[in-house]
């Protein structure tokens, strides 16, 4: 840690005496943090993607866009090491930094002012816990007036077993930039009793736009606790697609939004599958404070097998002229399974509007006929009507990265007991 600036090195030291006494999170399975081990097995730098261990490569072809050529730049960390750095510089133009982040938090003082900063460091036990330790993940800094045309990609994987993955990523926009970036986190079948924690903080400056798109892929002995707060300034605006293909052991996510300056707006959208005993509890938030500041929620969730979905959503507003809509919509379809829906609307002024939509239910089975006496199985007929009501559309992915995410989404609905 010698390398490290003083005021880096002091957060650390007070996150680490404050652990004892900070309270357990408010959401999700609850986890004994002393079982995860701190210290991962040693993965090294490779400049060639085909050099990654053969079980690492098989877990990132699960996310389907980390292999694609159709990327500006590929940043995968394998436990806590930053593994693969690939940057199209024909894509990327100048403007844009990527690194990892201890490179950014040594090479650069101002990163002080981003450090657990969007995210508060004394929420719960799990965020003082990764200020204390937290190891690996990525920068990425676009300038001002940079555009970037074609994704960032940046994938994690878990690859030790009983091992804590407490990643910290930084995203900074700034003013009338626009980047999209890719996430992806899975696990190889063979790890055991994992946790996946990786903390991402995004700025998104004056007029800039952040679109982030998410993708998770967790085999059934993997817990996931992804942390994500964003700051988004005047004219700003950040798009979440977060997509839970596999949700493994349990997941609790609950990321927030804060729209800080004027006219500033979020979208955030996400699809939540729980399949053989999942325990989930996602969660959505944004916070307006900013006049005439607006945010759209959609979560689309459904509980396969002897799952519990948990959905919460809430809309929080003190900004006059804003506005906020959410729609929570949730299928249940295991014999055993459980789904519930939380949406919370909260305001302390009165030229706000605030609205959601909520709902629970099944299959329609007079839709269901209707598509077997057109010729489809009721296997084909049942996978069809769960990608309708998911709508993997609504993300504006890019190919083949959209075709490739339905077809994921019809193989776990066909080996789903219902």
């Amino acid at each position: 840690m010698n390398r490290f600036p003083e005021w880096f090195i002091e957060k650390r030291r007070f996150a680490e005496k404050y652990i004892e006494k900070a309270r357990e999170p408010k959401y999700g399975l609850k986890l004994d943090w002393n079982k995860f081990r701190l210290e991962a097995e040693k993965y090294y730098e490779t400049s060639n993607i085909d050099n990654l261990p053969p079980e690492v490569k098989r877990s990132l072809e699960n996310l389907v866009f980390p292999l694609s050529k159709n990327i500006a730049a590929n940043i995968i960390h394998v436990d806590e090491m930053l593994v693969y750095k690939n940057i199209v510089r024909e894509m990327v133009p100048s403007g844009v930094e990527i690194m990892g982040i201890e490179e950014a938090i040594a090479k650069y003082n101002w990163m002080k002012n981003y450090w657990f900063r969007a995210f508060p460091l004394t929420l719960n036990k799990l965020s003082v816990i990764h200020g204390a330790y937290s190891k690996g993940g990525a920068f990425i800094h676009v300038g001002e007036n940079v555009k970037v045309e074609k994704p960032i990609s940046s994938c994690f994987v878990v690859a030790s077993s009983r091992y804590a993955q407490l990643s910290h990523s930084i995203v900074i926009a700034e003013p009338n930039s626009e980047i999209h970036i890719l996430t992806g986190c899975t696990a190889p079948l063979t790890i055991q009793g994992s946790l996946h924690a990786g903390l991402t903080e995004v700025y998104v400056k004056k007029n800039a736009r952040v679109v982030s798109t998410m993708i998770e892929y967790w085999h059934q002995k993997v817990h996931s606790r992804p942390l994500k707060a964003v700051i988004v300034e005047e004219g700003g605006e950040y798009i979440e697609n977060f997509i839970m293909l596999k949700p493994g052991l349990s997941m609790q996510a609950y990321p927030t939004v804060i729209l800080k300056g004027r006219n500033s707006s979020t979208v955030l959208r996400s699809i939540v599958i729980g399949t053989d005993s999942s325990d989930i509890d996602m969660g959505e938030a944004a916070y307006l404070v900013g006049e005439n500041s607006r945010a759209r929620l959609i979560t689309r969730g459904i509980a396969l097998d002897s799952s519990c979905v948990k959905q919460r959503t809430k809309v929080w507003s003190k900004a006059s002229k804003s506005s906020g809509y959410v729609e929570c919509s949730g299928l249940i379809l295991g014999r055993k399974a459980r789904l519930e829906t939380y949406p919370t609307l909260q305001t302390f002024v009165k030229d706000t509007e605030l609205y959601h939509e909520s709902s629970i239910g099944k299959i329609a089975e007079d839709q269901l006929f209707y598509l077997i006496s057109r010729g489809f199985s009721e296997e084909e007929a049942t996978a069809l009507m769960i990608r309708g009501f998911l709508d993997p559309d609504m993300f504006d992915l890019p190919e083949p990265l959209l075709s490739q995410v339905k077809s994921i989404i019809d193989l776990i609905v066909r080996e789903a007991k219902m």
